[in-house]
């Protein structure tokens, strides 16, 4: 499968995202919760990682600081790094696969151990979702928006964000686009078919936003890694796209 051709097709195949087959060995626990590798080769240790998490998604935070604080619902919560960073005034909530990480995070919230579709919210439960990163990474969004969409409240928000795998780095770097290189993304979503996805969902987008300039990766280094495409891409503007929409109840 030419996957970057797959993905450029969407706009108009009326698709949503491209679906590849689940990682037969993929491991939440040994991927993503021990010392990892990065495409670079970089060796990550994530429980280190909370201040770096939070100042990439500063914009989000600073969001969900003007809400009055209400019920959040941290779909993938990993470590609970985001539920960490909220007041105490919120009541927090968490959804992680990972037993490691949905053991460490309960320090921080209620969290469920399983995927959505096993838990046991009620209708209109949440006035905040946060599923950042993780749709990518489900075999069916269709059933997981509407189970979303089931849980949150009536203009209730949802923040959703995910990989644009048809962004100018995945067209330059084709195969070497560095978020291909993780074989736990299986549904892969482009600009545009990911703001319809959410429109015939009856979600409103009131803001879309792309970081990268006002964060720790807007680097010359990775500028000038631009220009050797043999290499994997280097973070860049439009790689990434984080959604905050509103629910429309119909």
């Amino acid at each position: 499968m030419d996957i970057n051709k797959e993905v450029r097709s969407l706009y108009q195949s009326g698709k949503y995202y491209v679906s590849l087959p689940k990682a037969e060995k993929a491991n939440y626990e040994e991927s993503y919760w021990n010392t990892i590798v990065d495409p670079d080769g970089k060796e990550r240790n994530r429980l280190e990682e909370r201040d770096l998490f939070l100042s990439d998604i500063n914009y989000a935070v600073t969001y969900l600081n003007t809400l009055p604080p209400g019920k959040v619902l941290d779909i993938g919560c990993g470590l609970g790094w985001l539920l960490s960073a909220l007041p105490e005034a919120w009541e927090k909530h968490g959804i992680e696969l990972s037993k490691t990480a949905a053991t460490f995070a309960q320090q921080y919230g209620k969290i469920f151990e399983g995927p959505l579709s096993a838990s046991a919210y009620l209708d209109n439960s949440f006035d905040v979702i946060f599923i950042h990163h993780v749709i990518e990474h489900m075999e069916k969004p269709e059933e997981e928006i509407k189970n979303i969409k089931r849980i949150l409240k009536p203009d209730g928000i949802l923040i959703l964000g995910t990989p644009d795998f048809d962004s100018g780095c995945a067209r330059l770097f084709g195969e070497n686009y560095r978020l291909l290189h993780d074989e736990t993304h299986i549904s892969l979503f482009s600009n545009d078919s990911i703001h319809r996805f959410l429109r015939d969902n009856d979600f409103e987008i009131f803001r879309v936003e792309y970081p990268f300039f006002k964060t720790r990766f807007f680097t010359k280094e990775n500028l000038m890694k631009l220009f050797n495409t043999n290499t994997i891409s280097p973070p860049f503007y439009g790689n990434f796209m984080t959604f905050f929409c509103k629910n429309k109840k119909v």
